[in-house]
């Protein structure tokens, strides 16, 4: 993987899971986070540019991850074999947190599930996405 693919990479898996999670948990499973209004910090602008920020990180972390471990366990080419490295990903990195934070945090159980669907989601695009610039 050239330097140009590695950039190109984190921004394109950054941008993907910014727009995930923008419709997932902004739009299609916002609506469950006002039955909780004690659990949220008000928006503002600057609360997405910091949200944006770390979508990058994301991009850059996971294309590091998939650089020096993922790309051993992916087969060239092959779309489902990134797709089984994402769920892997998933359940390990973030879905048991998740439902421990769920244990304390006062989330309501369908924004819950829509975080959990925007997450996978995330990560599953993220190794397909890697896959791609890595192979390239």
């Amino acid at each position: 993987m050239s330097v140009i693919h590695f950039i190109l990479s984190s921004v394109c898996i950054g941008i993907a899971n910014t727009v995930i999670e923008w419709l997932f948990i902004g739009f299609l499973f916002h609506k469950y986070q006002a039955l909780t209004p004690q659990t949220w910090r008000p928006e503002k602008s600057v609360s997405y540019a910091y949200s944006t920020l770390l979508s990058l990180l994301f991009g850059i972390i996971f294309t590091f991850f998939y650089l020096k471990i993922g790309s051993k366990y992916v087969l060239s080419g092959n779309i489902w074999s990134a797709c089984k490295l994402g769920l892997m990903c998933f359940a390990g990195f973030t879905f048991i947190s998740e439902m421990g934070n769920a244990i304390y945090i006062n989330y309501d159980k369908k924004f819950l599930a829509g975080k959990l669907i925007a997450t996978c989601l995330s990560y599953m695009v993220a190794a397909i996405i890697a896959s791609y610039f890595f192979s390239a």
